[in-house]
């Protein structure tokens, strides 16, 4: 069993990279069965989702205005981005990791801003570890929610996701097929 769970890390770090929640929580699950090491998935994650946010924000440092002005509606993420970092400063970068569908569009806006790159990383070092944590933790909670079940603790937290991970999908692919059925309708907006 351990065997897989050293494969686990790598994976880890690379869905961090980009994004992965679900996945560091199922990975905080197996901590707690045993599968994996605690400390050494956060840290993995803490490390991934952080570069990933670090090479976003030189992305968009480096070619951001052109790379928006080539996709209107990431343009508009972008400037609401823009505005929520002006608003609200540190305690944004803080929390975009938790804003569903924000991360990477926000490092990239957030290198378009006059940000000190080294304020940035300071942050964002500091947002990563917090995310780690969060979502490892809340995987171990589940987890012992799942030991407190008993033998059928993991099978019915395992389908219980997958339900929800399904509905979860389902939804997002009803809204995606409406929004582009409406832009077929309105090629102007």
């Amino acid at each position: 069993m351990q065997e897989w769970g050293n494969a686990f890390y790598p994976l880890a770090f690379v869905w961090a990279f980009f994004e992965g929640e679900t996945f560091v929580i199922f990975g905080g699950m197996g901590a707690k069965l045993g599968i994996i090491n605690l400390y050494w998935l956060v840290g993995t994650v803490w490390i991934g989702s952080f570069m990933g946010d670090q090479v976003w924000f030189w992305l968009g440092r480096r070619w951001g205005n052109r790379a928006l002005a080539r996709f209107p509606s990431a343009e508009v993420h972008a400037s609401r981005v823009l505005r929520w970092l002006e608003k609200y400063g540190v305690a944004f970068i803080l929390v975009f990791r938790f804003l569903y569908g924000v991360r990477n569009i926000a490092s990239v806006a957030i290198g378009t801003s006059r940000m000190p790159w080294s304020r940035f990383l300071f942050w964002n070092f500091i947002a990563a570890g917090i995310w780690a944590w969060s979502f490892a933790g809340a995987g171990y909670l589940f987890g012992e929610a799942a030991a407190a079940i008993g033998e059928d603790g993991p099978k019915i937290l395992v389908l219980s996701a997958l339900a929800i991970g399904g509905l979860w999908l389902t939804i997002k692919s009803i809204l995606w097929v409406r929004r582009r059925a409406l832009a077929a309708t309105n090629p102007a907006e």
